[in-house]
């Protein structure tokens, strides 16, 4: 089996996509780790298309827009693919909006001026592009600045205080592990501390990986975590997720990594591709 490997490769956090690699390899599988930026003929001779870290921290709307480039094409060709189908952050972040409406627990999200009544009058609110990810062109914004600054490319939530970011990992919708980062990933990337999640936070994690249906991919469901110790969700990272595997116990790593390619191959069966071959 010829794989594809989609990543970053100048990025610094790229070892755990070479670990991931290496288990195919193991197995006698071709693997090639690649920019997003690659050549569009290769897509005429890999087998299967893996997305893996693909972000870039300097990131800018304009490379958003070029890496959506690839992920169009590989899904308009209906090549054989893995963390492409994603109903959520793959998607903008709407779905934040319609999960908020609902009754989930979720930061406060509306994208429409007449349901600030539902955000409780914060001092301070939070704009975040709909088609962007990692903080990018999002804006603090003071209660009398709001209505100038605001367009539909954004949504709107409060500015909220919170004492650390919690993520549940999930290899399809089995959940693998949870990290806490505290105080949060922002402005510094904080050391990941295993977190000791309640039955009650993985029940509820658990219900928004479920919500993906039977996809194939990896999933990280975010969190921020309140002074109450309230879980509120921030995202469904179903597109490139980083994983901090280099921050996990190697028993842990390894369960993971074997449990991610069991998952490839479970799709690619699922296809009609004998993996063995």
């Amino acid at each position: 089996m010829n794989i594809l490997m989609i990543s970053n490769i100048d990025s610094d956090e790229k070892l755990e996509d070479i670990w991931l690699a290496r288990t195919f390899q193991k197995d006698g599988h071709n693997v090639a780790i690649i920019d997003k930026n690659y050549d569009e003929r290769l897509e005429d001779i890999f087998d299967v298309f893996l997305q893996r870290n693909t972000w870039e921290s300097n990131a800018t709307i304009e490379s958003i827009n070029k890496e959506n480039e690839f992920k169009t094409r590989i899904v308009k060709k209906d090549l054989l693919r893995i963390n492409f189908d994603g109903k959520f952050d793959g998607k903008d972040k709407t779905y934040l909006v319609d999960l908020f409406k609902k009754g989930y627990a979720v930061i406060p999200s509306i994208d429409n001026l007449k349901d600030l009544k539902l955000l409780n009058n914060p001092n301070k609110y939070m704009l975040k592009l709909k088609n962007s990810y990692d903080g990018i062109g999002q804006l603090v914004v003071e209660r009398n600045n709001l209505k100038q600054k605001f367009d539909n490319s954004y949504i709107i939530q409060p500015f909220m205080k919170f004492k650390s970011e919690v993520q549940f990992y999930y290899i399809k919708d089995k959940f693998e592990y949870a990290l806490e980062f505290i105080p949060s990933k922002v402005p510094i990337y904080p050391e990941a501390i295993k977190y000791e999640y309640t039955h009650k936070e993985l029940e509820m994690a658990n219900k928004f990986a479920l919500m993906n249906g039977n996809y194939y991919g990896i999933q990280r469901i975010d969190f921020i975590k309140l002074e109450d110790n309230t879980l509120l969700l921030t995202e469904i990272e179903d597109i490139a997720p980083y994983l901090d595997l280099d921050q996990i116990d190697e028993k842990m790593r390894k369960k993971f990594i074997i449990d991610y390619k069991n998952m490839v191959y479970e799709y690619m069966g699922s296809k009609g591709f004998n993996v063995y071959n």
